[in-house]
């Protein structure tokens, strides 16, 4: 099948008119009571988001402890060696009050064995005994006693992720990231196979079902495997309603309905951060912080389905009536040329719309989405997005989650205050966000953003520690262009993905971008521990050459929303060879070198 432009065909005339008659009927029926219902969902959920892809800064916060031998060994010390996972220390050497979050030297039993059971009472004669001790098994730390003056239990407390375990700590934020992958891997695919309602409703299930499952397992493996399901059902929930949001809103108003569930994730943050110094357990704070999941639920059930993929699956007279009820909510009466072609969409048959509205026809949904990316290599335009964009998201997600779960290296004594700060510098550049979209285009506000934020992460390298306030003030600067930028990013690449493949687009960028989500433990956990610049310097890079890929991407600022691959091939050659939009088509179609041909 063919999708080459066909400059005197009335067919691809034709297709172009359906599409935009569409984009003007959803913007004479305008905003109001029909988007309300998903907005709101939108907004529940972002509320929840937090506490699963930052949260692990204060659910899984390393506490200070202190380790003491049992008094079955009295064997003498080995040697001290160094090593890479942990640092050791001698008992003698901890005071009654002191928590070194050090390691103590590995004892040998007489026969030369090392012990790796300790499970014997403790003995009076010990100066550091108290309650709050535990046996934990680790030969380096067979009694520990935590510092609970910040939190009452983390994971790290309740499963002892120290010592010879401090390698499974990094888990509990990575498995979360490949529950994400795992779902971007479903998302595209169900909902545009089974529709963005129907997506909803089986992700809001599964993280509902997940969260419970973490809340009260007593198994660490447990909860990994229940983290992992999280992440799947949160990105069964984001892109959906990212897309369906998208999808019913006028073009002037897609803007503001993008960026508003950006400022809820921000205000959550700030309320994670609230909710985990009244509530400084684990496991309530998950509990605490997923309760609008209650919500989101039922309200799945309610809110209507997108007409855009009701017509792309030939569906058009579902479509037609969502659109008149839309109206009838707002009280508006169509104007006679959009009843007529609500009136024509409704007599079409299945085939017809169908044709129209999709490039690829195929009723075996694998072997079209196959042939669908097959085509979107083959041209130019929609090939600089999609090996651009998932890089470039990449490259953000890991600036912006970076920066968060480095609390811990920025300040080990208030993680509150930190993730706070955070959010409330969050709300603050969606504040500014929001105007700034409206009127600069999309690629010079991402590229400014990511590039300042960038280097000031790198900047803040040699600023002495005397002075860390300029450093807090730098790094808060970076956040909050970051997070400025992040949310747009999210406006932008809804506007730079057709109808036919939006969801499927959407999420296999964010794959891409859950990718270097996953590694930030590794670089915040463990790559710190050698070069303390580690950090600033790999966030700091991350932002510099995400913001220069920026432009090698189209603009799509007041731009109606591309329906089919062809209108994405046509928006890239008129934006990078000057070609005239109200041009006759036979004029330019030798220019032209889309080929969508499978």
């Amino acid at each position: 099948m063919s999708f080459a432009y066909l400059a005197s065909s009335e067919w691809e005339a034709s297709t172009m008119a359906v599409a935009d008659s569409v984009e003007e009927v959803i913007t004479e029926i305008g905003f109001g009571r029909w988007q309300a219902l998903v907005l709101v969902a939108s907004l529940l959920l972002h509320a929840t988001a937090p506490v699963q892809q930052v949260g692990s800064t204060l659910t899984s916060a390393p506490l200070p402890f202190r380790c003491s031998y049992d008094n079955i060994q009295s064997a003498n010390i080995a040697e001290v060696t160094n090593s890479t996972s942990f640092r050791t220390i001698q008992e003698k050497d901890i005071g009654l009050n002191d928590f070194p979050s050090q390691c103590l030297q590995v004892l040998d039993n007489p026969i030369g064995e090392q012990l790796t059971q300790y499970n014997k009472p403790l003995s009076d004669g010990v100066s550091k005994i108290s309650l709050s001790q535990k046996a934990t098994g680790l030969p380096s730390c067979p009694l520990i006693e935590y510092d609970f003056s910040t939190f009452d239990s983390t994971v790290i407390s309740e499963w002892d992720l120290v010592c010879e375990n401090a390698s499974y700590r990094p888990l509990f934020q990575m498995t979360y990231s490949i529950g994400a992958i795992l779902g971007c891997l479903f998302c595209g695919q169900m909902s545009d196979r089974l529709g963005r309602k129907r997506t909803l409703q089986i992700g809001g299930v599964l993280s509902l079902l997940s969260v419970i499952a973490t809340s009260i397992s007593p198994w660490y493996w447990c909860v990994i495997f229940a983290r992992i399901l999280t992440g799947t059902g949160t990105m069964l929930m984001l892109f959906p309603v990212y897309t369906l949001v998208s999808e019913i809103s006028p073009s002037s108003q897609r803007t503001l309905t993008a960026m508003l569930p950006g400022l809820m994730y921000f205000l959550s943050v700030s309320v994670l951060a609230g909710a985990a110094y009244f509530l400084p357990h684990w496991r309530k704070l998950v509990i605490v912080c997923n309760t609008p999941l209650l919500l989101f639920v039922p309200i799945t059930f309610f809110i209507d389905e997108s007409p855009r993929w009701l017509l792309q699956k030939g569906r058009s007279s579902e479509a037609v009536e969502i659109l008149r009820k839309a109206a009838s909510q707002h009280k508006v009466t169509l104007s006679p040329s959009s009843s007529l072609i609500l009136n024509k969409l409704g007599q079409m048959s299945k085939d017809i719309v169908t044709e129209k509205f999709k490039d690829n026809s195929n009723s075996n949904d694998e072997l079209s989405t196959f042939r669908m990316l097959l085509a979107c290599y083959k041209a130019r335009g929609m090939r600089t997005i999609m090996i651009v964009t998932p890089f470039m998201w990449l490259l953000k997600r890991s600036l912006y989650i970076g920066i968060i779960l480095n609390a811990n290296n920025f300040t080990g004594s208030n993680p509150f205050q930190y993730v706070a700060l955070s959010g409330a510098m969050g709300v603050i550049a969606i504040i500014l966000s929001i105007p700034l979209s409206l009127k600069m285009p999309r690629r010079i506000l991402l590229a400014g953003t990511l590039s300042i934020g960038g280097i000031l992460l790198l900047l803040e390298l040699p600023v002495p520690l005397e002075y860390f306030w300029i450093k807090w003030i730098m790094v808060m600067i970076s956040f909050c262009l970051v997070c400025g930028a992040f949310q747009v990013n999210y406006v932008f690449l809804s506007e730079l993905f057709p109808t036919v493949i939006r969801t499927r687009g959407f999420t296999f960028t964010n794959l891409i971008g859950s990718l270097g989500e996953m590694s930030i433990p590794i670089v915040t956990d463990i790559a710190v521990q050698y070069q303390w610049w580690a950090p600033s310097v790999t966030f700091g890079l991350a932002g510099i050459i995400g913001g220069a890929l920026v432009p090698l991407l189209p603009e799509t600022k007041d731009r109606p929303l591309p329906e089919t691959l062809q209108d994405v091939e046509d928006r890239y050659w008129l934006d990078y060879t000057g070609l005239d939009e109200e041009a006759p088509a036979s004029k330019d179609v030798t220019k032209r070198k889309a080929t969508f041909q499978v």
